[in-house]
């Protein structure tokens, strides 16, 4: 098992990725979500785990600075102090498997949104809201700071708690989960959750409908309902993969896949292909 003699890391370094986590979701884009903010607050904790390996700190810092990563706000911490100590592991190691720490970012972000948005979006922020304008509704100017207040103090003791938590617990883990198999399983484990999430997302975000129809009257079918009774939303999965292809495969632009799709889709609603 890693002690805490071995580590790289100490409260200062983890005070630092907290407090950075502040400007997190100061660039978003819908590709990659808000992996800049993540990274950023990475940075100074990776150049002292990999100080004397330039070059591994250079593919840690493309690694995330190029993988998606959207979840709630208060879990993030968390999830980089877990990052931060398999960091450690691969600066110790000369064969480590650098896709398991992929595997753990991808199988948290999924689980951690739905419970903390829950949590603080959808309780938290409600009381808060409730209490504070109960005290605005009076005149009363603290209604706003009361507001801030419920919110706030679960939500900064649970990020910066979260960053140490994560950094000692994600130390032991991987140890015995190493040593155990354990971490084979759970990297096929977070494949799956992977393709779920996209899946579902999939399904939530992309939207496009074929009005394209056959046969008159009573017996006239689009060729949505078509598809659709074969296997719902097989178009909306295909539009991801094409897009897919199109990113990974030939390098277009994400600005230029966007304005290409917004070309085509306003052609092929002009001649009745696509519609509402």
């Amino acid at each position: 098992m890693t002690q805490n003699s071995n580590k790289e890391l100490n409260n200062k370094d983890l005070k630092k990725v907290f407090l950075l986590n502040f400007s997190n979701e100061g660039a978003w884009d819908h590709a990659r979500g808000n992996n800049l903010g993540f990274a950023i607050a990475l940075i100074p904790a990776l150049k002292k785990i990999y100080a004397n390996e330039p070059e591994k700190y250079k593919d840690a810092l493309f690694r995330h600075t190029n993988e998606f990563f959207n979840t709630a706000m208060q879990p993030i911490p968390f999830i980089q102090g877990m990052i931060l100590s398999m960091e450690e592991e691969n600066a110790k190691s000369a064969d480590y498997d650098v896709s398991m720490i992929t595997g753990i970012k991808t199988a948290l972000i999924g689980p951690a949104a739905g419970i903390f948005d829950a949590i603080f979006l959808n309780t938290i922020r409600i009381i808060g809201t409730a209490v504070g304008t109960g005290f605005a509704l009076q005149g009363n100017p603290l209604g706003i700071l009361v507001f801030l207040l419920i919110f706030n103090i679960p939500n900064f003791y649970c990020k910066y708690k979260g960053a140490f938590l994560g950094y000692n617990l994600g130390a032991k883990f991987i140890d015995s989960a190493l040593e155990s198999g354990l971490m084979e399983k759970f990297r096929y484990a977070t494949s799956i959750i992977a393709m779920m999430v996209f899946g579902s997302m999939t399904c939530e975000w992309v939207y496009l409908n074929v009005t394209l129809s056959f046969g008159v009257g009573e017996a006239e079918q689009t060729l949505q309902s078509i598809l659709d009774s074969v296997a719902p939303n097989i178009l909306n999965l295909g539009l991801l993969w094409l897009c897919w292809w199109l990113i990974f495969k030939k390098k277009v632009n994400n600005v230029v896949l966007v304005l290409l799709m917004f070309v085509v889709s306003l052609g092929c609603a002009y001649f009745g292909i696509l519609g509402a």
